[in-house]
């Protein structure tokens, strides 16, 4: 249990999810961390940030969402804690992890000394109007509950306060070839969805404007990826986890699939 008149935790509390998706955002945060450890720190956030966002991405949410030093930052689903930990560094905010993947709230504590909770999106363990800003990377897609998620997002920031999203839409829910556990939104429905919510977009660009990685972060996700593979080959979960990844890049290299980053902001 933590407490600090802003949230309150435990590990456990997360969702059973499909055997893929645990794959995918469990057991392989594990190794993750595992071979980062061996690697070096500064393979972290990178490694950590793969799949979700390049630091262009994440400078972008920063400032639509006028990150300031010491603001309270709540990345919902936020995996590993990669992006937490970029915004810390850049912007000495506060994060908080709230992730459904015990394994990987371990992960992130292990590998930033950030907290991370397990929990679900639609019970996030936060007061009322606690968080100057609020992260959710990735996350719309995996939710089939989606506006339970943006209410609960809505109730915990702030009047005021910035959202910053990264959303993956399509135009059908389930195309051919979706990985398991995503249903994807349309474009088009997502600023009445959040406008429901009392959150109002204020800002859209495509994910693929804003892919500039930086020097060094693709390699050095890429080799802890390869380390990963290394120790792991032959093991079911890894075939699991990387076969999820296949169907959704090959979704996005051939344009069914979307990258929008979105700012809105909570009236």
């Amino acid at each position: 249990m933590i407490t600090n008149g802003l949230f309150w935790g435990v590990d456990g509390m997360g969702g059973d999810g499909g055997s893929a998706m645990e794959a995918e955002f469990g057991v392989q945060a594990l190794w993750t961390a595992e071979a980062v450890r061996e690697l070096g720190p500064e393979y972290a956030i990178p490694a950590a940030c793969k799949g979700s966002a390049s630091p262009a991405m994440l400078r972008w949410l920063g400032q639509v969402c006028g990150l300031r030093e010491n603001d309270v930052l709540a990345d919902v689903g936020g995996g590993l804690g990669g992006p937490a930990a970029f915004a810390a560094r850049e912007y000495r905010v506060r994060p908080i992890v709230l992730e459904p993947m015990v394994e990987a709230c371990r992960a992130a504590r292990s590998l930033f000394g950030v907290p991370a909770l397990s929990v679900l999106g639609d019970r996030l363990p936060l007061a009322d109007g606690c968080a100057d800003a609020v992260w959710c990377l990735g996350v719309l897609c995996t939710t089939p509950d989606k506006p339970a998620l943006l209410e609960e997002i809505a109730r915990v920031l702030k009047p005021g306060a910035g959202l910053g999203m990264l959303v993956f839409t399509a135009d059908e829910p389930r195309p051919a070839g979706a990985p398991e556990g995503n249903e994807f939104p349309c474009e088009d429905e997502l600023p009445g969805l959040l406008e429901k919510h009392g959150l109002e977009v204020a800002a859209v660009v495509a994910g693929e404007g804003l892919q500039d990685h930086g020097q060094g972060w693709t390699r050095w996700a890429a080799e802890v990826s390869a380390l990963v593979g290394r120790r792991h080959a032959g093991d079911p979960r890894l075939d699991e986890a990387r076969e999820q990844e296949r169907r959704i890049g090959e979704l996005i290299a051939d344009g069914t699939v979307r990258a929008r980053l979105l700012g809105a902001v909570r009236r």
